[in-house]
């Protein structure tokens, strides 16, 4: 149900459409493709055109059965274009598995329907009449094998899989619903077919109660079923479960119990375009402090960043003049070439509007292609000379820097410029191919003579180098990109609604003597990207400016909280904010919208006896925003803030006949909400940080009632204040269930380096979180000492280091660390990466204590953390 992590073009539509379409359910042979592709398809129905996709294997034949999969997208990719149910779930998956993927996969698409949101793809509605006449019609152009059909679908397509798999449960050789939930009461027609179901246990849109009862109702029945809750998973678990080559293997053999999934994914690969339209720009919407103690340990990773040809290009030609015995000789260095190689970045601010920036190279090769000496009686030529220059150590090329904001891209202003080569770590190789013109003109005279030349040119050779920085800055510009936010976006987002798409952009930059203040905007993605386009909207009253960041040494990241409501309007403005009230995981809403609640608060209803049909639809009317509440429920002296939801909208809709096809609004409640919150950073592991939301016994609800326009009552009481008060329970309930919630915050990945937070302050107007670098940890839980050596990517090997049981290790360092030990069995060697977690214990078979990946209850038990391999 998310509108994220979408980018590359959709492949090959065109070529597979006519490849594979036919009309005719004739059968013919037909030669692999090299890769699998598209290809786009419809059927009618009635006057109506419906489209659907189907992703063609590779090995495809046409006279071999080829196990098919039908997926069910989520319902943020509803709509008529036919391409954003290959956005998310299992297409990307797919994609990237593209050579090798053994099925058919067919991709219908639900279009933006007026019924609940979880019931879209059942059985007895249009959506799920729609997929199953796109799979009987791709049945009749691909050679499917019938014996083999998987159904699987994500959020909403899991509550599809669920209910169309019990609707027909004949045509499935197994389910897979991931993060949706079933009817208990109806779920024993599935008791045999196959079912692996996942939910993340961190799910706060539908709560994996939903799937873990529906399961156990199915085992209860007698059913086939595996049910696999992810203890960090949240409502996205397409990574953890189709990018895992465990449940492919499971979908071609489902008769036997699924093994569990492994700890490799495969990295996805986007099967569609979907055009990113900017709706909404907001202006200085996140700060971020870089202190020259994260920068120095960031510097670590840079080298490993920026491009390879960095340190690779060519020089303008050299001239020169020299006597000799009298005579006048000018001299031509030419075809010049140089390479070398990027060891080390430093980078510091160190002023206002000054960055240092120092390149630690070495294995520098300047080569001089050809050399012409012209006198005149005499001349030589020479070929090719190397000047070799950090062959020892690293040579430091420091450059000073303004930073600025162009076209919403980083630049840098070159303020100048140092190269000195020391006199111990340079060296001249003698010229090549000397040839020699003129009376008493000789080899020696010209390789002497060329090589002291150039070694007492040695500041003109500094200079050449110094010439190529405006280059080298060019290259860092291209470097400094803001990485793409959707995923943190989407796991982060606070909620039970689709996120939006958000691209940020550099706004305001400046330095000091401690590190470098950034200030990022922000351009939101239209959520209709294939719809008509609204004029781009712009907002700026977030304001976060550099003045406002902190001027230590260390990392923050400052958040506006407000950001929040124009997010939120854009999805009102939109419709987006749009629920049917038994969509939400509740049952106090359930009953709520039942007719037994709806026939005593509208009393009017009554008049239509059995054939009365009730639905209530809740919508936002205005955005979310976030306040510091006139009075805290928090006892414990912590800060909460206040969600205000105004305008908050139930239309109470009705059908009283079973001919009637259009619902009839009767009555509208106007509901104002508010909810104040608490947050607080936990660190329940050394690798681990968690967000806890804790929701105050302070939620409000007050609101109004009316009958509906163009409702014609007989009866025009309406008890409003009693559906107030009873919605007000409904979210108060609603709410308390989501205490328990929590948000893994990943660490920043960047190169080598690991940055991890450490604090975060909830402060209105802002947020401020503290990141430092994340420290390697290796703790000794056996019940003898551990002698082992460490070295860096570039150091030799240190001294041996004894960690005591029950002792702990930590290195604050920003690359990874070689880890070595003795064992009888031979050395023990481990790469252990920044912000690793380990820890020795004594193998369940015996024997000397091993290193292994830290425990972290609940997860499942640690491995090994590698191939133990020796220099």
């Amino acid at each position: 149900m998310k509108l994220n992590r979408i980018g590359t073009r959709f492949v090959h539509s065109v070529v597979a459409f006519a490849v594979v379409f036919s009309a005719s359910t004739e059968l013919r042979a037909q030669a692999p493709q090299p890769w699998g592709h598209y290809a786009e398809h419809s059927f009618k129905e009635g006057d109506h055109e419906h489209k659907y996709m189907v992703f063609v294997p590779a090995a495809y034949r046409s006279d071999k059965p080829t196990p098919t999969i039908m997926f069910l997208h989520g319902a943020g990719e509803r709509g008529n274009e036919n391409r954003m149910q290959l956005a998310n779930g299992l297409a990307p998956f797919v994609q990237a598995r593209s050579k090798t993927f053994p099925f058919l996969v067919v991709y219908p698409q639900a279009d933006f329907g007026e019924g609940r949101i979880l019931d879209t793809w059942n059985g007895d509605q249009p959506g799920g009449r729609q997929a199953l006449a796109a799979l009987e019609d791709a049945q009749k152009r691909y050679n499917v094998d019938t014996k083999r059909v998987v159904l699987t679908g994500w959020s909403m397509g899991g509550y599809g899989v669920w209910n169309l798999g019990m609707a027909e449960p004949q045509r499935w050789s197994a389910l897979i619903p991931i993060s949706g939930g079933g009817d208990p009461g109806k779920v024993a027609a599935l008791k045999d077919v196959p079912v692996w179901a996942f939910h993340g246990a961190n799910d706060s849109l539908i709560k994996a109660d939903s799937g873990r009862a529906t399961a156990d109702a199915l085992k209860d029945a007698g059913g086939k079923v595996t049910y696999t809750e992810l203890t960090d998973g949240s409502h996205d678990v397409s990574a953890e479960t189709y990018g895992d080559d465990a449940l492919v293997r499971w979908m071609l053999d489902p008769k036997n119990a699924p093994t569990v999934l492994g700890t490799s994914k495969i990295t996805p690969l986007n099967a569609v375009n979907v055009p990113f339209v900017p709706a909404l720009e907001i202006s200085h919407a996140v700060g971020l402090r870089l202190g020259n103690e994260v920068l120095d340990a960031l510097s670590y990773s840079i080298p490993h960043t920026i491009s390879p040809d960095l340190l690779t290009g060519r020089l303008d030609d050299m001239f020169d003049s020299t006597v000799a015995s009298g005579r006048q000789f000018s001299i031509r260095f030419g075809g010049i070439s140089y390479t070398g190689q990027l060891e080390r970045v430093a980078t510091r601010g160190y002023g206002k509007d000054r960055l240092l920036v120092q390149l630690g190279v070495r294995n520098i090769t300047v080569t001089i292609g050809g050399t012409s000496v012209t006198g005149a009686r005499h001349s030589a030529q020479a070929g090719p000379i190397a000047i070799r220059i950090g062959q020892q150590y690293p040579v430091w090329f420091n450059l000073e820097l303004t930073p600025y904001i162009a076209d919403k891209r980083i630049r840098m202003r070159l303020i100048g410029a140092s190269f000195q080569i020391p006199n111990d770590n340079w060296s001249v190789s003698q010229p090549a191919g000397v040839s020699v013109h003129g009376f008493g003109m000789t080899q020696e005279a010209v390789v002497s003579g060329l090589t002291n030349g150039l070694y007492g040119a040695k500041g003109r050779i500094e200079n050449a180098v110094v010439s190529i920085a405006p280059r080298i800055v060019q290259e860092i510009e291209k470097s400094l990109t803001l990485p793409d936010t959707s995923a943190s976006v989407a796991k982060l987002w606070p909620l039970p609604v689709y996120p939006p798409r958000i691209v940020g952009w550099p706004q305001q930059i400046t330095t000091d003597e401690h590190g470098i203040s950034l200030v990022i905007g922000a351009t939101v993605g239209s959520l209709e990207p294939y719809g008509p386009h609204k004029p781009l909207k712009q907002v700026s009253e977030t304001a976060i400016s550099t003045a406002q960041l902190p001027t230590d040494k260390l990392m923050h990241v400052v958040i506006a909280p407000n950001v929040l409501e124009p997010l939120t309007q854009l999805l009102v403005d939109s419709n987006q904010v749009k629920l049917d009230l038994l969509d939400i995981p509740e049952p106090a809403f359930a009953k709520l919208a039942g007719r037994d609640t709806l026939l005593d608060i509208i009393p009017d209803l009554k008049q239509y006896g059995d054939a009365l049909q009730v639905r209530s639809t809740m919508r936002f009317l205005k955005p979310i925003s976030i306040t510091n509440p006139k009075q805290a429920a928090a006892t414990d002296g912590s800060k909460p803030v206040e969600f205000q939801m105004p305008e908050v909208q139930v239309t109470v809709s009705i059908k009283t006949s079973s001919d009637q096809t259009k619902w009839q609004p009767c009555a509208v409640f106007n509901l104002n909400l508010s909810e104040q919150v608490t947050a607080k950073l936990e660190k329940p592991a050394h690798d681990l940080r968690v967000i806890n939301l804790d929701l105050l016994p302070a939620s409000k609800v007050t609101g109004s009632g009316q009958l509906a326009d163009g409702y014609d009552a007989k009866n025009k009481d309406l008890l409003s204040d009693k559906y107030v008060e009873q919605f007000g329970a409904a979210w108060s309930t609603y709410s308390s269930k989501l205490n328990d919630a929590s948000t893994e915050i990943p660490d920043l990945t960047i190169g080598l380096s690991k940055l991890r937070m450490s604090d975060m302050k909830w402060d209105l107007p802002t947020i401020d979180a503290t990141y430092h670098l994340a420290r390697i940890k290796l703790t000794n839980l056996s019940k003898e000492p551990v002698i082992y050596q460490t070295k860096s990517p570039t150091s030799p090997w240190g001294p041996e280091i004894t960690l005591k049981p029950e002792g702990t290790h930590e290195f604050e360092i920003p690359y990874p660390l070689t880890y070595r030990r003795v064992l009888p069995t031979g050395p023990e060697i481990y790469t252990l990466n920044v912000g690793s977690n380990s820890e020795f214990r004594t193998p369940v078979t015996g024997g000397v204590p091993r290193l292994f990946t830290a425990r972290r209850p609940p997860r499942e038990a640690a491995k090994p953390i590698g191939t133990t391999s020796s220099n």
